[in-house]
């Protein structure tokens, strides 16, 4: 375990300014002839003190590895956590337990958890974590040089980020007086994403506008005018193929193989500022990071290869995810992790100030020319003529609107209401 062991819930009689004053005390009831009072201030002492360096032995050396976690799952689903504890000592471990600290949101709970104690609130809330719920798994007796295999089922519960930089083991003495707890060491730290709940979408309106999306050629054509190599002429080849000028110097049929070029992809911008304001629609916000993650998932089985862009919120940066180095993965990650910034009032009219989103428009305009259309994606039409990314960079012939309120036209944009691309709307 890391060494910053830190003692919690031990009583008075172990800390270092009790125990010198058990001592001072001892000293000078023996000087002034107190013999009792000098035995059982003595007595006193040596219990305190044997229950201190206890369970400072039993923290050491006691290590923790974390196997058998996935990444990233979806809300609803679960995970099997497997933990490995070893006491690789001579001093067993007469209690051991792991302690959980969890989001605040609760996007990951364990199965075993509980709500916090008064003392731990205080704590909980300077790290960040949820003061309504803890997690807990207990350990049996472990003895000397043992190793004990522990299984901790979580759940998903709702879209975010959950880092088990707060993990810690607790352990202590055999009287109860002390109790010490370490965090785990930096290279056991992991941190899991709950993806935005997947929906019943059609991509339908994605695929028509790529050329050969859904002809099975897992999104791949041929560049006519880059010949990788040629091959013998077989009776299934097209007459387009053949190599007219090696025929014409008298060397057998022979067709030519193109160098194969992955097609235009897709690029989503979420506007994520665009769901805040005096009254944030948050709830509306989740609702269009589930359809984009499920419309994600769809395109990625159809093989059509997707990006994805982010406006700077409470995470720093924004955030340019290209398709051609970017997995569906890492986009579904990124969703997990968006929270939009808080919304910027202005104190002398006491009214919201109308943010611009910031993105980071350089490479993303000069990834352009390799990418088939962009979808702009923001709350409602009101928010649009003010969006410079949009409005000044994007051409609508390359560009489609996507707003979760409407589906009204804005200029030349083709504008496509989000929720219609749920299955259970359409029609509607």
């Amino acid at each position: 375990m890391s060494k910053d062991a830190a003692f919690s819930r031990s009583s008075l009689l172990t800390c270092v300014p009790v125990l010198v004053i058990l001592a001072l005390c001892a000293v000078l009831a023996a000087f002034f002839g107190q013999g009792r009072l000098a035995l059982v201030l003595m007595f006193v002492f040596l219990l305190a003190g044997a229950s201190r360096l206890w369970a400072v032995l039993a923290a050491r050396h006691v290590s923790v590895r974390v196997t058998g976690a996935v990444s990233g799952l979806f809300p609803g689903e679960e995970m099997l956590l497997e933990l490995t504890v070893t006491n690789d000592k001579f001093l067993p471990l007469v209690w051991l337990e792991l302690f959980f600290p969890l989001a605040p949101s609760l996007c990951l709970t364990p199965e075993d958890s509980r709500k916090p104690d008064e003392w731990e609130v205080g704590a909980l809330e300077a790290e960040h974590a949820s003061a309504e719920r803890v997690g807990e798994k207990r350990a049996a007796f472990l003895l000397w040089y043992e190793t004990a295999r522990l299984s901790v089922r979580w759940h998903a519960n709702r879209r975010g980020v959950y880092s088990g930089a707060g993990w810690r083991l607790r352990t202590g003495d055999g009287f109860g007086l002390t109790q010490i707890e370490c965090r785990l060491p930096p290279d056991q730290v992991r941190s899991f994403a709950v993806y935005p709940r997947l929906v019943p979408v059609r991509p339908d309106p994605f695929l028509r506008n790529l050329w050969n999306a859904d002809t099975g050629t897992r999104g791949v054509r041929e560049d006519p005018t880059v010949i990788r190599s040629t091959r013998d002429y077989m009776a299934t080849d097209s007459l387009k193929r053949i190599n007219w000028r090696l025929t014409a110097r008298g060397l057998p049929l022979t067709v030519n193989v193109y160098e194969d070029i992955l097609p235009k992809s897709i690029h989503f911008i979420f506007d994520g500022e665009s769901f805040s304001g005096a009254a944030p629609h948050l709830q509306e916000m989740e609702d269009a990071l589930s359809i984009l993650a499920s419309e994600i998932v769809r395109l990625q089985e159809a093989q059509v290869r997707c990006g994805l862009s982010l406006c700077r919120g409470k995470g720093g940066e924004a955030v340019n995810l290209f398709a051609a180095a970017s997995t569906t993965e890492d986009l579904l990650c990124a969703l997990a992790a968006y929270e939009p910034a808080d919304a910027v009032w202005d104190a002398q009219s006491t009214e919201v100030v109308d943010q611009q989103p910031v993105f980071d428009a350089a490479p993303l305009l000069a990834a352009a020319r390799g990418v088939g259309r962009f979808y702009y994606i923001a709350y409602s039409k009101r928010c649009l003529p003010g969006r410079q990314l949009l409005t000044r960079h994007l051409d609508p012939s390359c560009a489609s609107v996507l707003t979760y309120r409407e589906g009204k036209p804005f200029g030349a944009f083709e504008t496509v209401c989000l929720r219609s691309l749920k299955e259970e709307n359409h029609g509607a």
